[in-house]
């Protein structure tokens, strides 16, 4: 198991998940984070969101990258093979809105964001999440220091707002690049 300081502080924010619950992650990659929900929550649904598609106008990410252009349908194919033996696994390659589209509105207990860091996405997928979580659920993700404050810091910036607009009816916990939303609006 990776021992890594995010590793560390992802599993922290798993022991906060409910077990047995309905969830996402938007933003997959190769699955690795995925197998540890599974393993750590025992969630009866987990939705792997992302559209696993080479997108060069974010080269400041990983599927923007050129190095991984040639690499994003072997990815997706080994996220499929991976997972197409539990049927608790829906995956979607689909974009973060549109694969959560496909979700009823506050179907999920929780959802975990590490897709597109880059504005509007961030901010698209908080306000989504809003839509398809329940209103006690959690939204959480990675990546809350991502780049500095000079360069816009987008994802700390998107947080912040959703957490002012909600007021009282949420709460956060921010785990050096790891937040941790509880929802109150019940």
């Amino acid at each position: 198991m990776e021992t890594s300081r995010r590793a560390v502080l992802r599993g922290k924010l798993l022991q906060m998940m409910p077990k047995g619950a309905k969830c996402a992650e938007i933003g997959v990659w190769e699955g690795g984070f995925s197998e540890r929900i599974l393993a750590e929550t025992e969630p009866a649904e987990l939705h792997l969101i992302d559209p696993w598609l080479y997108m060069p106008e974010f080269s400041n990410t990983g599927f923007g990258r050129r190095k991984n252009k040639d690499l994003m349908e072997g990815r997706y194919e080994m996220v499929v093979d991976k997972f197409k033996d539990d049927p608790r696994v829906h995956i979607h390659r689909a974009t973060s809105a549109e694969g959560m589209a496909e979700l009823p509105d506050g179907s999920l207990d929780w959802v975990y964001i590490d897709g597109n860091h880059n504005e509007p996405f961030i901010n698209e997928d908080l306000e989504i999440c809003l839509q398809k979580v329940k209103p006690d659920g959690i939204i959480s993700g990675d990546d809350y220091h991502w780049q500095t404050e000079s360069l816009g810091a987008p994802v700390k910036r998107a947080v912040d707002a959703v957490m002012e607009r909600l007021g009282d009816t949420a709460t956060i916990k921010v785990m050096a690049n790891q937040y941790f939303i509880q929802l109150n609006r019940s």
